[in-house]
């Protein structure tokens, strides 16, 4: 709120916090998949391996008593949870999984060493003693209710030199965790627990190495391991078979986690339905009576079912988008007062066609494994995008008998699924972008200075300016750095990005196209979405609205982006006449956020622009009983007085701390609780009328003036009238 008033249309940015752990700033990136084991982290297994003998029944269920049935066919795979689990995050492309486990002396232990070999799993660190291997016989069958969908049932049999805690020294410690390439992630199937402690205790005092611990059933020392545990992952019956008084999974899962205070993530698989996250989040605000999970669940389920996928997405086979709560509070039972906060995440299964599903066996182990795979990334750590791919790779492992068979490799994966940009980074620079003050020139690389083809002095250099063009405290002199920094380094895209956010910012329109198009260019096959959502703005106020559209689509295809570009794809689909398009892309991405404010309002202006004025109404009654503010102590109503500029104090201060809430959950800082109401800030068109294009702007002034036109200043500084007939 400068004297000038600054006629850009920046991002549509959303009024909620993200909170997941394990963000940080950076590029848009591949999920690791080198050739070169170097360049990738590493996970480190420790858990079981063994022979599975297959048989799949010619029947629709387990054979009774004294009974025989018809085997249709037999197979003899390699298995075990942990080692099906790395084989799965190999595949995937992380070239530095090691197993630490123990074999028999025999055929059956040379068949599992060599089939870890064939797909790149270290097994150095696993024992090879006694004289049996372990084996289980696994019976697959229809599961009798004619739905296609398939059981299995296990009875395993353990090896006769299995790992102990003796067999744990110091050597073997230091072998595991002390050399060069020290895992990030140490995943343990929860089985030869009291070993694996060791390992875990072990782990956790080097520190700097995560721990992700399955929860597949009820085993001896279990609780013990999961104690240790920031990630862990169960199967749908353990919490329950863990805390048999709970009276739904929900609450099982709520007590569980409760009980859990050291695991930051806690994922529940629910087979064909799908899986839930619970993400802690760690606020010294007040934590109200709360929500029941179950019931939580159900609504983002609900949410999910009716998302309709992209032809894109159809074509690839990809399951729906996962659905968050947000940050809610969470409590188990009717009787207690006991709650936490989190974030809740539901993410559905990938659907298999009717004959697709072969066999189950090993579908969690797959599903672990690509979590793992994506947690082993801390950089560009994102539980919903992780649990996405996670169902994929599930659902893909089943359409081939035994555990691994059917586990993808990594170019056989959409490249959607295993692309994602760090939440953190992206939204930093949007909110940077959308709330900088005019010249003030404050903008944070969308990524951070890219190699450039010289010395390190070069890269030092290249860091100074992009330090000084921040700092510069005219538009002038952050342009000469930004510029400066692309006579330097030419080929680096952040350089061209920033100059063109800048230039975007000071409705230098045409140049500001050039240089984001240059940017976006620069980056190939992999474009920043940031980058991409600008574009399409600078291209919107040339007019090139069809072109803007593209642009917001394609940045929408990455996740941590999707919500402001999908954001600003209603607005230039409202701004181009197409207003059923509009309402239901707002409508879409307030399914998925209620309290995503900037669409509730843009809702209640299309509607009142078509006339269907008791939804428009409607809309705004939702907006003015929504969430109590932006994480301010103090309520913005407190600079309110009877002078002429309080209004503009008032919504100055709303912004402001709405900005700090969010730069706060982005940075790591703490959430407070919030005092204000949301229609306050949209009284006046003045919140949007730097952000929104000028027919949206024009139709929230008509719905606040109660007429059927409004005004807005248009691109080229005039004020435009806009009538809409109805």
């Amino acid at each position: 709120f400068a004297s000038r008033r600054v006629t850009q249309r920046m991002s549509a940015v959303p009024t909620r916090a993200l909170p997941v752990p394990h963000r940080r700033h950076g590029k848009a990136q591949h999920i690791c998949h080198s050739s070169s084991s170097s360049s990738c982290p590493k996970i480190l297994g420790i858990g079981s391996v063994g022979v599975d003998f297959l048989a799949q029944l010619d029947a629709r269920e387990l054979p009774r008593p004294d009974a025989k049935v018809r085997a249709t066919r037999a197979e003899i795979t390699t298995g075990g949870n942990v080692a099906n689990g790395l084989t799965a995050a190999a595949r995937l492309g992380n070239r530095q999984c090691a197993l630490v486990s123990a074999v028999g002396d025999d055929a059956n232990g040379a068949v599992v060493l060599e089939s870890l070999a064939k797909d790149a799993v270290d097994a150095s660190l696993t024992l090879v003693r006694g004289t049996r291997t372990p084996f289980t016989y696994i019976m697959i069958a229809a599961s009798g209710e004619n739905d296609g969908d398939m059981t299995r049932t296990c009875v395993h049999t353990p090896g006769d030199g299995g790992l102990m805690a003796t067999d744990v020294t110091p050597e073997r410690l230091d072998a595991a965790f002390s050399n060069v390439n020290k895992p990030a992630v140490a995943y343990f199937d929860g089985r030869l627990a009291e070993a694996a402690l060791v390992y875990a205790r072990e782990a956790r005092r080097l520190g700097g190495v995560r721990i992700l611990v399955e929860a597949e059933r009820l085993r001896e020392n279990l609780p013990e391991l999961l104690s240790e545990a920031d990630l862990v992952v169960t199967s749908k019956s353990y919490p329950n078979d863990a805390y048999p008084k709970a009276k739904t999974l929900g609450d099982a899962v709520t007590r569980m986690f409760m009980d859990l205070p050291r695991a930051e993530i806690m994922v529940t698989t629910l087979g064909a339905r799908g899986a839930i996250g619970l993400v802690r989040i760690e606020d010294d605000g007040e934590v109200g009576r709360g929500k029941f999970l179950d019931d939580v669940v159900r609504q983002l389920e609900a949410q999910a079912g009716e998302d309709a996928l992209s032809d894109e997405d159809v074509r690839d086979g990809l399951p729906r988008e996962p659905v968050e709560s947000g940050v809610i509070d969470i409590r188990h039972s009717s009787s207690s007062s006991s709650s936490f906060k989190a974030n809740v995440i539901f993410a559905p299964a990938k659907t298999l066609a009717k004959g697709e599903l072969v066999d189950p066996t090993g579908a969690g182990d797959a599903f672990i494994g690509a979590l793992a795979h994506a947690y082993a990334d801390e950089e560009s750590f994102n539980l919903p995008s992780a649990m996405r791919l996670a169902s994929y790779v599930a659902a893909m492992k089943c359409k081939a008998i035994g555990a691994r068979a059917g586990l993808p490799r990594a170019a056989d994966v959409p490249t959607r699924l295993m692309v994602r940009t760090p939440r953190r980074a992206a939204m930093f620079s949007a909110l940077m972008a959308a709330f900088s003050v005019p010249f003030g020139g404050i903008f944070s690389p969308s990524r951070p200075a890219q190699a450039v083809e010289s010395q390190d002095e070069d890269i030092k250099a290249l860091m100074e300016i992009f330090n000084r063009a921040m700092r510069a405290p005219t538009y002038e002199e952050a342009d000469a750095a930004w510029s400066e920094a692309i006579t330097l380094a030419p080929n680096n895209s952040s350089a061209w990005s920033n100059r063109g956010t800048l230039r975007l910012q000071y409705s230098e329109w045409a140049s500001a196209v050039d240089d984001l198009q240059r940017a976006v260019d620069l980056d190939g096959d992999t474009p920043d979405p940031l980058a991409l959502n600008n574009l399409g703005n600078a291209k919107g106020a040339l007019n090139r609205w069809d072109e803007a559209m593209a642009d917001f689509l394609e940045a929408s295809r990455v996740e941590d982006m999707r919500a402001i570009a999908q954001a600003n794809y209603a607005l230039a689909a409202f701004q181009t006449g197409r207003v059923d398009l509009a309402i239901a892309t707002a409508k879409k991405l307030l399914r998925k956020d209620p309290e995503y404010l900037d669409m509730r309002a843009l809702l209640s202006a299309m509607y009142w622009s078509e006339g269907i004025v008791d939804l428009a109404e409607s809309e705004w009654t939702y907006l003015c009983k929504s969430g109590r503010g932006f994480g301010a102590k103090r309520s913005a109503e407190d600079v309110r007085g009877d002078d002429p500029t309080s209004d503009l104090r008032y919504a100055s201060t709303l912004l402001s701390q709405q900005f700090a809430q969010q730069f706060a959950e982005l940075t790591g800082g703490v959430k407070e609780a919030g005092l204000d109401t949301p229609c306050r800030l949209y009284k006046t068109t003045d919140t949007v009328a730097n952000r929104w294009p000028p027919r949206a702007t024009a139709a929230l002034d008509a719905f606040l003036r109660v007429r059927n036109y409004g005004e807005a200043l248009d691109y080229d500084g005039s004020v435009k009238r806009f009538d809409f007939n109805f």
